[in-house]
Parts: structure tokens; sequence; C-alpha cells
């Protein structure tokens, strides 16, 4: 019921704003770098505003906001620029303006040769030997996962793990698949069961015994939907199990409605709350790039080239793995069994010190 009172507020608020009015500089987005194009429907545009109201709205309301926005571009701009300005800056800069509505099924900001607009990093940069990278090239329908990929995946998380609210199950036969140079992760619920996923990628040559390498630098190309009740972490787990003495990294995590932070659980911790936070005020609906850089003089997160966060406390010296765990929230409840969306990842890289 609570939902519904305020997708009716949001709806009155939206329709209330629909008229003959035109994208003044009151009215319009804080100023961007690409001018040409700020402020224009383009079909990436168009792509945001349905997937938001998707996301936000339930199906009667969502037709009556559609109707309302093909009819008047100028609003539907305002409207999709305040659910998300970062996303629709992004669309922008990137695509030409188009006169017609029709929306399509790509993601924002897809090319033909990478689908978030950002080729995957490869060979060795200064102080740095890659050591594995995924580019997700060969396509993997659902229920092959992780079998098909045995080599580079085999270790992910198998059907039937309860995640940590244990509200979820781990059910990669059901939520993972490779196409189109993307990983999709599929998070539903089917019978009751919801579903979520953590592939863990196979590191060649890594010393520990879980397969994990003792400091490292990791980068991930992903966006989520914000779908309510389940949550993302790309973590580094210590090979030994023993937590929290013996640490963990995280980033990027975030319920997907929320914003993405850095988490450092200390080497001997004696409690989950022993642990350096940073939170980066970014959203994860728009394609991002997260670097984890774990050295024994510290840990820093980078979020598309800006530094979230660095700490030199308490950093885990031990061998640790990379876990791409999607799941269900830990606070907050249960999903509901409609809630439904995706997490892509365009590619992964792993780096150990040269």
């Amino acid at each position: 019921m609570a939902k519904f009172f305020r997708q009716t507020v949001v709806l009155a608020a939206i329709l209330a704003t629909v008229g003959p009015t035109s994208l003044g500089a009151a009215q319009g987005p804080p100023p961007v770098r690409c001018k040409a194009t700020a402020g224009k429907m383009t079909r990436a545009v168009w792509v945001i505003l349905r997937q938001d109201l998707k996301t936000h709205f339930a199906p009667a309301l969502r037709v009556r906001v559609w109707r309302k926005m093909k009819s008047n571009p100028a609003t539907a701009y305002r409207v999709a620029n305040r659910l998300s300005h970062a996303r629709v800056v992004a669309a922008t800069c990137r695509a030409k303006p188009v006169a017609s509505t029709h929306v399509t099924g790509s993601s924002p900001g897809a090319s033909a040769t990478t689908p978030s607009g950002q080729p995957m990093p490869t060979g060795d940069p200064p102080g740095w030997h890659q050591v594995f990278a995924d580019n997700f090239t060969q396509n993997v329908p659902l229920g092959s996962f992780p079998a098909a990929v045995a080599s580079t995946w085999g270790h992910s998380y198998p059907d039937g793990w309860k995640d940590t609210s244990t509200n979820g199950t781990y059910m990669p036969s059901k939520v993972v698949s490779i196409a189109n140079g993307m990983m999709n992760l599929r998070l539903h619920t089917e019978q009751g069961v919801h579903m979520v996923a953590a592939p863990v990628p196979t590191i060649p040559g890594a010393p520990g015994s879980g397969g994990g390498l003792l400091y490292g630098r990791y980068a991930i190309r992903f966006r989520a939907d914000a779908v309510l009740g389940y949550k993302l972490a790309v973590l580094l787990w210590p090979d030994s199990g023993v937590w929290p003495l013996d640490g963990e990294i995280d980033f990027p995590e975030a319920n997907l409605t929320g914003t993405l932070w850095g988490v450092v659980h200390h080497q001997g911790a004696t409690s989950g709350s022993d642990q350096a936070l940073f939170n980066s005020q970014v959203t994860p609906t728009a394609w991002h790039t997260a670097t984890i850089t774990w050295l024994p003089s510290g840990v820093t997160f980078q979020l598309d080239g800006t530094t979230v966060g660095t700490t030199t406390t308490g950093v885990p010296d031990t061998p640790m793995h990379l876990v791409i765990q999607a799941e269900t929230w830990t606070s907050g409840g249960v999903p509901t069994n409609t809630a439904a969306g995706n997490i892509q990842i365009d590619w992964l890289t792993v780096y150990r010190p040269a």
C-alpha cells in the first residue's frame, strides 16, 4: 500500500508537468559538457525512461505515464533526468538526436564493439601483470553456466546454496547467461524461490588454496537494474574462509536501489563492524568501471577513474579470491515474487603485482 501511494503521488506530480512548457534554464538539467545534445530526447534516453518507469511504477500507472511522455518529449526528458541524471547525461553525450520515439531493447551506451561503450583493457600497465581477462565473447545460453565455461568460471557457486540472508538461492543455471558481449545475471523468482548467482573467475597460477591472489588489481565494467530487494557485492573473500579474522574487501557493494560502497573488513577483525567504509554517492544503474587496488601498503577503490577511498589500516594479508555476488539484500526483508531485473557485466580483468 505504501508503494502504491508513493507511485500515485509521483504520477500526479509528473502528469501535472505535462503541458506547453519548454526546456528553459530553470527547468532543464544542470549544465553538461556536451551542450549540443543536452536536453534533447535521444533514442538512448527513451530507453532509460522506459526502464525507469518499469522499475518504479505498477503496470497500469506505467502505461498512463508512458502515453503522456510520448506526447511531450520535453517533459519526458525532464522526468528521465530527475530519475537518473547521470544516465541521461551519458546518453545525450553519446547518442545522436532522433525524431522517432521508438524504443529499442539495447542497453544505454551500447556499441557494436563493446556493450558499455568502453573497451576492455589489455596488456600490462606499469607495475602490474594481467593474469585474467574475460570480454565475454563466447555465448553461453541460460542453463549452460558454468559448465560451458568451466575453465574460466567453473568455481562459481553451484545451484542450491543459500545466499547470505538465506532468503535467496544461488541458481546459476537459471540466472547466468552470456550473449552480445555481456555476462547477464537475471535476478528473479520462480515458484517462490528467489534466484541469485555468484560467478567466481578462475585465475591461472593463483597461489592461494582457494584460487586467490595475495594482492592484486581487479577491474569490472558493470551496470544493474534498480531491483528492490536485491544487492551486488564484487568482493575478495579470504581463501582460508576465516571471517572476519582474515578480512574481506568489497567494491562495488550496493543494494540495487542504493549507492555504491567500498568496504574493507580489517585483517585481525573480531567483528564485522571492524571495517573502513566509503560511499561513492553513485547508483549502479549506469555503466561504471570499478577498480580495487590491493597492496600491502593499502586498499584503494576507484570508480570510473576517480578515487572513492583509500585505507592503510588493517589491510588483509592472506590470499583472497574474487566473487561477483548477486543476491538478496541482507536487510529490508524478503523480495517480492514480482521483483526482477538484470546485472550486466561487459568485462572483467585481474592483475597481480609485477
